[in-house]
């Protein structure tokens, strides 16, 4: 057996092992490794059935597929606030996942659904049911894609967490998936788009309260991981090891700053031009010597007529600091007339004279509102509030400035073979 091979073969032990420890099926580890999958190569995209028409009354039947973390975060928030929905199913292939997620439904609902605990269950079992109406998934970044792909082609509403996914051709797959099946309800769990906070936002904007876009600013500045440790460090976090791994989740520019690119993104309505940026992997090296994810890194976006977002990133703020100097998570935009906290919901003039204008809705619960938002789109056939076709300019954001970063030069977004759709 070769150098490499056997290179390959103690990398693949060595992620199981650690996977294992963490509680990551030793399957995700395989999965994700394996070269069968067409990264970079065109997707086949076939127009699935039509869904069943559901009338206003109707009870919506769900599928589950991934009941981790935030699967079972999003999965009361959707049944409480919303009647008649029933649970017919759910594929996870972690026993402990499903005891908690069954324990939910039933409190909820008083149903038992049915269990389908394989690893590719999802695919070859729960989507093939005809009993489903619609899909709530919550997995690692890397499935995104394939499972959102396989909603489409059975003709499966879904709501999908963010990232839309993590490579550029699924995210072009997925917009001509949705184009070839008009009736399936996809929305991505972008959840700013469905408050009212940040539409509100939007609208002073585009009314030209701000003037002319010059200056962004933005920050995912956190103090409570560092997250996806494979050692002692991650024992609170269990089972996550594979947001430390960049084939799993794509890098903190997808899995997470993909919140911001969608605000900036929404704020120019279109994709970046080009971006810069510098950062460093290494950081947590010395407890996992396998996290490759940046877990410090700067970044300058480029958007046409001369718009310019600065942004920091950082899983290394100080855990105690009560004035926020370090820590933080924001959105911001100034042009001629004047700047607008679009986290915040307050409108800054530029000059000495003008009003500070404070508009801050009473959101309550943004998942509760984006999974209502959801559920009514299914029922009233309105429009998504975060579509696919708009999560993918995120998706498109966060690999550039990845590339960016990476390569520590200014990367043109052409670069990545990104076309408008």
């Amino acid at each position: 057996m070769s150098g490499s091979a056997n290179s390959r073969r103690e990398f693949l032990t060595q992620s199981a092992k650690l996977a294992t420890a963490a509680g990551l099926a030793t399957a995700t580890v395989a999965e994700a490794m394996s070269p069968a999958r067409p990264w970079g190569s065109k997707l086949k995209v076939t127009a699935g059935p039509r869904p069943r028409s559901i009338g206003p009354n109707d009870v919506i039947r769900f599928g589950l597929i991934g009941v981790g973390g935030q699967g079972r975060h999003d999965l009361p928030r959707l049944l409480k606030f919303n009647p008649r929905l029933s649970v017919k199913t759910i594929a996870d292939p972690d026993p402990e996942n499903v005891k908690q997620a069954l324990q939910i439904v039933k409190e909820v609902t008083g149903e038992t659904p049915e269990v389908y605990p394989g690893f590719d269950d999802w695919k070859d079992k729960l989507l093939a049911r005809d009993d489903v109406d619609a899909i709530l998934t919550a997995t690692p970044c890397y499935m995104h894609g394939p499972i959102y792909l396989g909603c489409f082609a059975a003709g499966k509403h879904f709501y999908g967490e963010k990232p839309l996914c993590i490579e550029a051709n699924e995210a072009d797959a997925l917009v001509e998936a949705q184009r070839k099946n008009p009736e399936v309800q996809a929305q991505i769990g972008f959840q700013r788009r469905g408050t009212k906070l940040y539409p509100e936002g939007i609208k002073r904007i585009r009314d030209g309260v701000v003037g002319d876009l010059i200056e962004g600013r933005g920050a995912w500045n956190n103090s409570w991981g560092p997250l996806g440790m494979a050692n002692e460090v991650a024992k609170t976090w269990p089972g996550r090891v594979w947001f430390g791994r960049r084939k799993y989740s794509g890098d903190w520019m997808l899995e997470q700053a993909c919140h911001t690119w969608d605000v900036f993104c929404w704020v120019t309505g279109k994709a970046p031009v080009a971006a810069m940026g510098l950062g460093r992997p290494d950081v947590y090296k010395d407890l996992d010597p396998l996290r490759d994810v940046t877990d410090f890194y700067f970044a300058n976006i480029e958007f046409a007529g001369g718009f310019m977002v600065d942004f920091q990133h950082s899983w290394i703020c100080p855990k105690k600091d009560p004035h926020n100097k370090f820590n933080g998570v924001f959105e911001r935009v100034a042009g001629r007339k004047g700047g607008i906290l679009l986290n915040e919901g307050i409108v800054l003039p530029r000059e000495d004279k003008g009003e500070i204008e404070t508009y801050k809705p009473d959101d309550g619960d943004h998942y509760v509102a984006s999974l209502k938002a959801f559920v009514n789109s299914i029922r009233t056939h309105a429009p998504v509030v975060s579509s696919v076709e708009t999560a993918r300019l995120a998706t498109y954001t966060g690999l550039l400035v990845r590339k960016a970063v990476d390569e520590r030069r200014r990367v043109e977004i052409k670069e990545l073979g990104y076309k408008v759709m």
